[in-house]
Formats: C-alpha cells, structure tokens, sequence
C-alpha cells in the first residue's frame, strides 16, 4: 500500500484581501486546492493519504487527519503525520505544488533514505543581460533560471525522519542539510510544468491554465 502526507497548514496569507479561505481551501475552477492533490494522489493508487493540518475539515475525500495543535513547521508536521504511516515509507508533499508526473518515480528513489523533486524555476521578471555594466545586450522575459531548487515534493523512509526530523521545525531548514550530509537525500530532476500556488497572481494563472 502506497502512502502520502499532505502538508496542508498553510492559512495563505499572500493570497489575502483576495480571498479569505486557508490555502487549502482556494478553488481552482470546479475543485479545492486539497481535493485536486488528493484526487491526484489516489489516481497513481495512493490509499493511505494523510492531511497534516491545524483543522479537520478541509475535505470529504477519503483521508486521515494529523492534527496540530501548536505549531510545528513542516518538519515537526512531517514527523508528527509519519506516526499514521502504516509501512516504512511515505511521499511527502506541498498543498500547494502541483506538478505534472507519476509520483511513484520519486516513490522508488528513497533507496537512502529520502528523495526530494527538483525543478528549474521560471524567473516572473525580465532577465537582463549587459555588456560593460551599463548596455543591455539581452532581454529574456520569463526565463529559466540554470538551478535547481526544490518543487515541495518529497520521499521520506521512516527511519529517517525518526532520526533526522525535528519536534518542531521546517524541514527545508533543520533537515534536508542533514540528509545531504548523510549521502541519504536523492535528487530527482523534474522537467515538466510545475505550478505553485503563493499569490493571488498564481492562483488565476492556476485557474486559466486548468480551465
């Protein structure tokens, strides 16, 4: 049985005076952010999907809830749900990052320990090239920035996030150096559209894109 965790604890500050809805809860078009992931998931046969969160009612879908009840950071979040991990690995992953692949690739890359989606990100503003410091010989609008960086999709084994994962805590910033240091975390390079949800800019991109 393939498993998941949703990080879903955002309450979507940027997408404010917009909209007043958690992150979790925005519409795109016909369905809630939490419910097109979760319908994603179960589509590659995901069963056992928990949505760790400080609420209980962000969807009728078939779902388990790992409740916060202080706030943990996504580390000590990840932690917490694992302790509803039925076997020795899980996907972990951002509400808010929707990519387009077949997440039991990553699935299969936690040889180690854990895996984490990389992405080359689209930079929103004009790319400038100059020649002297002073003339501009390049305009690129919505380049791809030549790095990779992580697109909030991640596989963890259970033994790792026992040891390595903070109480409380981001993960981004109290884990995944650790792993790496470790030779645990592997990267999988993803090269196809990957959209994330911050602002009220790219939740109607999101809609337009979808629609």
């Amino acid at each position: 049985m393939k498993e998941a965790i949703i990080l879903a604890g955002g309450e979507g500050w940027r997408l404010k005076p917009a909209t007043w809805v958690p992150k979790p809860l925005v519409r795109i078009n016909d369905q809630t952010l939490i419910d097109r992931q979760i319908s994603w998931l179960r589509n590659y046969n995901f069963e056992n999907i928990i949505i760790a969160s400080n609420r209980e009612d962000l969807t009728k879908l078939p779902a388990k809830y790992s409740i916060e009840k202080d706030t943990l950071g996504t580390g000590g979040a990840t932690r917490d749900a694992f302790k509803q991990v039925k076997g020795s690995v899980a996907y972990v992953m951002n509400v808010d990052d929707i990519v387009f692949y077949d997440p039991n690739i990553l699935y299969d890359y936690a040889a180690k320990g854990a895996g984490i989606l990389l992405a080359k990100p689209t930079l929103p503003y004009g790319r400038v090239s100059l020649q002297n410091g002073i003339v501009v010989t390049r305009f690129q609008q919505r380049s791809t920035l030549d790095a990779y960086v992580s697109a909030g999709h991640y596989v963890f084994k259970k033994s790792a996030v026992e040891r390595y994962f903070p109480e409380k805590g981001d993960l981004e910033f109290t884990t995944m150096q650790r792993l790496a240091d470790q030779k645990m975390l592997r990267g999988y390079t993803y090269h196809g559209m990957w959209i994330t949800i911050n602002t009220m800019k790219d939740l109607i991109q999101a809609r337009t894109f979808f629609k």
